[in-house]
């Protein structure tokens, strides 16, 4: 189900808008409820991914003791 809204936008914004909705062969709603969309996406993916450094910083990782010799340096 989807439902309207509305948004104030400024004319050159709008005219801007517009525009790239022809490029891409749709309308200024279909373009902007696609924008929206794919933010909500990306924000819903960060989040996960987010918890998942939090708790991966508080972890310790082992460190080698003494600084690197040149082998250990040049390693691949």
């Amino acid at each position: 189900m989807t439902t309207n809204i509305t948004l104030r936008l400024d004319e050159k914004t709008l005219r801007r808008i517009r525009h790239l909705a022809v490029d891409q062969q749709t309308s200024v709603s279909a373009w902007v409820g696609n924008l929206v969309a794919q933010t909500v996406a990306e924000l819903d993916a960060f989040e996960p991914a987010r918890r998942r450094a939090l708790r991966a910083l508080k972890q310790p990782i082992e460190v080698q003791e003494g600084p690197l010799g040149r082998e250990q340096a040049n390693e691949r």
